[in-house]
């Protein structure tokens, strides 16, 4: 069985996998290394998003449908997961106010380096998070390079102090994709 192989394969050779089940609600997806696999079940070590292990859970075999090899979501968590001792949230900073209270902050975001995650309204209900490097403030926008949930540059977006609600930086989203940024321009 194809199915069968597959996970086999994955157990030799300690590589992520990603499946739902037929119990799991549509989107929610398992993610982790199967520690084996017999003709009845798998047992995998299970992660979450940022790559930390969550415990050991097992499946009946013939449960699993979707099952995802070496996507790049896979390839991004194999990274995070050998540096998930970087992906601490203790030093994680939020100010809540508007863009013009928060300049100090932002232009300080500059010098870091490092992402930093504005919630900008948006004319509905929630805000939006943007997530990148402030490039560059002047008195009434902020341009920011933002970089996707995966560590690629995603483009840059001039945003009006007026919508910024709030910053944060240090959270283990800024961090992961702080990791996987400068995996992808080391290598």
């Amino acid at each position: 069985m194809l199915k069968h192989k597959i996970l086999s394969d994955a157990c030799a050779n300690n590589k992520l996998i990603a499946f739902r089940t037929e119990k799991e609600e549509w989107g929610e997806t398992i993610i982790g290394h199967v520690k084996e696999v017999t003709s009845q079940r798998i047992i995998i070590n299970e992660i979450d998003e940022y790559g930390t292990s969550i415990g050991t859970t097992s499946f009946k075999l013939d449960s699993l449908i979707d099952i995802v090899t070496e996507d790049k979501t896979l390839k991004c968590l194999e990274i995070l997961e050998k540096q998930n001792k970087h992906l601490s949230q203790t030093k994680c900073t939020t100010f809540w106010g508007n863009g013009y209270e928060l300049k100090d902050y932002i232009v300080d975001r500059i010098k870091s380096r490092k992402p930093t995650t504005f919630f900008v309204e948006d004319g509905d209900t929630d805000d939006t998070d943007i997530i990148g490097f402030v490039e560059a403030i002047d008195e009434k926008s902020v341009l920011i390079k933002m970089i996707d949930l995966y560590g690629e540059n995603d483009g840059k977006i001039l945003v009006p102090l007026e919508t910024i609600t709030g910053i944060r930086w240090d959270s283990i989203e800024d961090n992961a994709r702080w990791l996987l940024n400068k995996y992808h321009k080391d290598n």
